[in-house]
């Protein structure tokens, strides 16, 4: 019962009033309306808070009044449909025009991601200690279940961290401890990193780098210090 009566309010908040059951509320239709947008209001105020708490990068470029003008077309427009307040933002980016601000908007999302995402060993350096070339170059690895790779299209690294430089085209986010941690990497990085979403061997993703980098081995060293890889 309790779940049909939140099913036909879910319907009546997204459809309108003609999806509202005659016999679920007591009272006139007038109090029942008035009681339905209170409930609305409430949601839509607590979606609106989710949304600047998730992007405070994103609302400090844009400015206060645009990003709240931005947050409520999201809302209105269905954007934050069948989700919980966690993850309300999963599309925001979409929604901005500014390259700039889109950027920035996927970047703290993938930071949110690597900050819930689950936990698991990271591959270090060390573990690489005495395994000769041919273990290495055949260690099997896969991406930390909170790395995030995300190619930019605009000169917002410095937004970011002003450490970053203005030419950045991809940050890579880890999660290997407790700490969430960005870096800016070359794009042939990032596709290395792409090659690893499933289990890859060591030796094939410096034989990418090797291809675009003048040191494909250092740039996985790299990757590996930064906590981008899981042991497998």
């Amino acid at each position: 019962m309790l779940e049909r009566q939140q099913a036909a309010i879910a319907a009546t908040l997204l459809r309108g009033p003609a999806h509202l059951p005659a016999d679920l509320f007591a009272g006139g239709d007038a109090a029942v309306m008035r009681g339905l947008r209170v409930h609305a209001n409430t949601i839509s105020h607590a979606r609106l808070v989710a949304l600047e708490e998730t992007f405070p990068r994103t609302r400090d470029y844009l400015g206060e009044r645009e990003f709240n003008r931005l947050s409520r077309r999201f809302v209105d427009e269905g954007g934050a449909e069948n989700r919980s307040l966690n993850d309300i933002g999963a599309t925001f980016a979409e929604l901005l025009a500014d390259p700039r601000a889109a950027d920035l908007a996927r970047v703290e999302w993938a930071w949110l991601e690597s900050y819930h995402a689950a936990d698991a060993l990271p591959l270090a350096l060390a573990d690489l200690l005495g395994l000769g070339e041919a273990g290495l170059l055949s260690l099997p690895v896969r991406l930390h279940p909170a790395t995030r790779v995300v190619v930019l299209s605009s000169d917002a690294a410095p937004l970011v961290d002003p450490a970053f430089a203005s030419d950045t085209r991809a940050l890579l986010v880890t999660r290997p401890d407790a700490e969430v941690r960005l870096f800016a990497i070359e794009p042939a990085a990032a596709a290395a990193l792409g090659m690893a979403q499933e289990i890859e061997q060591i030796g094939n993703l410096i034989g990418h780098l090797a291809e675009q980098h003048p040191d494909g081995g250092v740039a996985i060293a790299a990757l590996i210090e930064a906590g981008a890889f899981e042991r497998v």
